[in-house]
């Protein structure tokens, strides 16, 4: 990056300055400076840059055209002021917060009238959450120390009472919440049922850390994030992509035939298993390539793995099935794998944008049906190397010049989201309805958006080969088919 300072600060914007925002270290924003186009804030209160009744008037000067007038199609960088839509979120009714949870396939509830501390047959948790981490998780109990009004109970009773099980479910409705309504930081309280289901109760747009292990969870985690975004915005973001599409295997007469008769579980050719009605089974092949900085390398080793599986079942009458869900019950995903960027929200909405939404384009109506448990907006998992899982898209195996293109999208969108920022269609609410409804005509106009931006990175000008072929496909309003073998696309002898 060489457009800006890349410093990150924090704006209290007149709220009292808590321990967690000095132990993180970051500045506070000076009060007659101006923000580079690089810079990332922390907008605290309502008085903070860019949040109503701040200093978006003064500080704002150095920012892009394409910030403030909002309208551009360009790929011209602005600042990330995180939160800024805080002041959005609180005129919600809490009405409208449950529907857009519920669209996106959480369980909600605003209106039971409980309030924290009061008995009830559900376990009640709170959880801190800064940019897509979980860096605080407390439970909410009846008779527990009353801290801040607020009551909650101690630590060591908190660590026998919630498993790793358990955590993981907390933590993923909770990361996922703050997503779908747009802000980057907050706080959300959730209730567990009997069977491990979370239910989202209140979504606040102020972090509240337990005192103590909370607050310093949460400076490690500013002062981390902050020193990744420098590092980031000083060098050149070159991006490692993986993936592990699935595709499944029919008999003729249209019987899914379990990919474990044929391929190890493990292994670059293996199978996948899903649950169903309680008995975990192994009916999906999955493919594991090489991890590659070019996507057509990707793509490349995606055939050599098709070929082996091929001489694998060589003599069985099959056929071979991709996209998003070519038999009913079994969503089928193309999840790619990214390494060498920092997982952060801005990364995540580049990705929704410049790779979910343009595949939203291409599938076939009957696709829509695995969404929301499937294709989610936003369906991200951690990885142990670093890099992270971006689970959003279907199986792209369909076809070589549709897994080409998803994987350089996936290229561009992870390496230039600072640039595609500016111009993220599903930020709108309206928009995010259109993906789940299917409404192509809002689709297409943001689609229109997000490949003008894209086509001014540098990104897509070296893979412009591979990703115009599918913009193509969505002028001619042409959609991949998920009845054909996928072997004839990609030249696979069938024996």
């Amino acid at each position: 990056m060489d457009s800006g300072a890349g410093r990150v600060w924090l704006d209290r914007g007149g709220e009292p300055k808590a321990r967690w925002m000095t132990d993180a270290g970051i500045p506070e924003f000076p009060e007659r400076a101006v923000l580079q186009a690089n810079d990332c804030v922390l907008c605290i209160g309502e008085g903070a840059v860019g949040r109503r009744g701040g200093r978006s008037d003064r500080a704002l000067l150095a920012i892009s055209p394409s910030f403030r007038i909002g309208s551009r199609a360009s790929a011209a960088i602005s600042p990330w002021l995180m939160n800024r839509s805080a002041d959005l979120f609180a005129l919600l009714k809490n009405e409208e917060i449950e529907r857009r949870l519920l669209r996106e396939g959480l369980a909600a509830d605003f209106g039971s009238g409980l309030s924290a501390g009061q008995a009830s047959s559900s376990r009640r948790y709170t959880v801190t959450v800064f940019d897509l981490a979980v860096v605080d998780m407390q439970r909410v109990y009846s008779r527990s120390k009353l801290i801040n009004g607020v009551n909650y109970i101690s630590e060591n009773m908190q660590n026998q009472l919630i498993d790793d099980r358990l955590r993981n479910i907390i933590a993923k409705a909770a990361v996922r919440a703050l997503y779908i309504v747009g802000l980057d930081f907050g706080q959300v309280d959730l209730e567990l049922d009997d069977w491990g289901r979370a239910t989202i109760v209140a979504v606040h747009t102020r972090m509240s850390p337990s005192k103590g292990e909370g607050e310093k969870t949460l400076a490690e985690a500013v002062a981390g994030f902050a020193a990744t975004w420098m590092a980031e915005m000083l060098g050149r973001v070159n991006v490692t992509l993986g993936a592990d599409p699935e595709f499944i295997m029919l008999a003729p007469d249209g019987k899914v035939v379990p990919a474990s008769r044929y391929f190890p579980r493990d292994g670059d050719a293996g199978c996948d298993s899903v649950v169903i009605r309680g008995v975990r089974r192994w009916p999906l092949a999955e493919l594991r390539p090489a991890p590659a900085t070019e996507p057509a390398a990707v793509a490349a080793d995606v055939r050599r793995l098709l070929t082996a599986a091929a001489r694998r079942t060589a003599g069985a009458k099959l056929a071979w099935r991709a996209g998003a869900g070519p038999v009913r019950g079994l969503p089928l995903g193309g999840h790619v794998h990214i390494s060498g960027a920092a997982l952060t929200g801005e990364r995540l909405r580049a990705l929704d944008n410049a790779v979910a939404l343009p595949l939203r384009l291409l599938e076939p109506p009957s696709a829509a049906a695995r969404r929301p448990r499937f294709g989610a907006l936003g369906d991200f998992r951690r990885q142990s190397h670093g890099g992270f899982e971006y689970r959003t898209p279907p199986s792209w195996l369909v076809s070589p010049r549709l897994a080409c293109g998803a994987l350089a999208l996936a290229k561009v969108a992870a390496e230039h989201a600072r640039e595609l920022a500016a111009h993220r269609p599903l930020d709108e609410d309206y928009v995010r309805d259109a993906f789940y409804a299917g409404d192509r005509d809002v689709l297409l106009a943001g689609m229109a958006k997000v490949r003008a931006v894209l086509a001014s990175t540098s990104g897509y000008l070296k893979y412009e080969s591979l990703i115009a072929p599918l913009f193509d496909a969505i002028d001619r309003n042409r959609t991949w088919n998920e009845t054909t073998d996928l072997r004839e696309r990609w030249g696979i002898t069938v024996t």
